[in-house]
């Protein structure tokens, strides 16, 4: 994802709701259109500066906040993951590791996938 005007629609997207306003509110606080307010979250809508300054205001935040959330989403986006998932994770993967080393280690055992139930 490397559309610019995509991860601005998504920084745009998130500071909205993060502040639980309507594509409709935002729009009548920025004197834009709910449409168009739509369609740049969608990465569709192509604002000029000015439309992005008034997005900006309308959100009590300044246009270099919108465009410094817009390129770090493209870094973030793809794994978002808490240290304490990643932990859980990480347990996982060893647990299932050892259990892949214990059953390889003794030919007897044959692993049978279950059968699925026809619904």
């Amino acid at each position: 994802m490397t559309d610019i005007r995509v991860r601005f629609g998504k920084a745009l997207r998130a500071y909205r709701t993060r502040q639980r306003l309507t594509q409709e509110e935002l729009a009548e606080r920025s004197g834009l259109s709910h449409k168009f307010i739509g369609e740049i979250e969608r990465g569709l809508g192509n604002p000029t500066i000015e439309t992005v300054s008034q997005i900006a205001a309308a959100l009590t935040i300044s246009i270099g906040d919108l465009f410094e959330a817009a390129t770090a989403t493209a870094s973030e986006d793809h794994y978002r993951i808490s240290k304490r998932d990643l932990q859980a994770v990480r347990e996982a993967a060893d647990s299932l590791d050892s259990v892949m080393q214990r059953l390889a280690s003794n030919p007897s055992v044959r692993y049978r996938p279950r059968k699925r139930k026809r619904i």
